[in-house]
């Protein structure tokens, strides 16, 4: 038997929880975590794992792109990895 339940809309804060960087190895790994409208994070939760490699890390640290033209070269804003996690999450829908 189904039904049909209808959930409104919510917000969601998310905020970077930690950020580990291996260059040697063209690989950032980040922890996700969902936070208050004030950047607490909210207790208890899980958090989401994502990894930005090879190509994806060159691209980060390289020179500015068509979705972030204001980017820096050679390096990168902590701003810039949402593009990349949003790619992961898209692509595991």
């Amino acid at each position: 038997m189904i039904r049909q339940t209808v959930i409104p809309q919510a917000t969601v804060y998310e905020g970077i929880q930690s950020l580990q960087e291996f260059p040697e190895r063209k690989l950032i790994r980040v922890v996700v975590g969902k936070t208050n409208a004030d950047g607490v994070f909210l207790i208890p939760q899980e958090l989401d794992n994502y990894e930005i490699k090879d190509e994806s890390y060159d691209e980060l640290v390289g020179m500015p792109t068509n979705w972030a033209t204001d980017k820096p070269s050679g390096t990168y804003r902590n701003q810039d990895l949402w593009h990349y996690i949003d790619l992961q999450r898209n692509a595991n829908a």
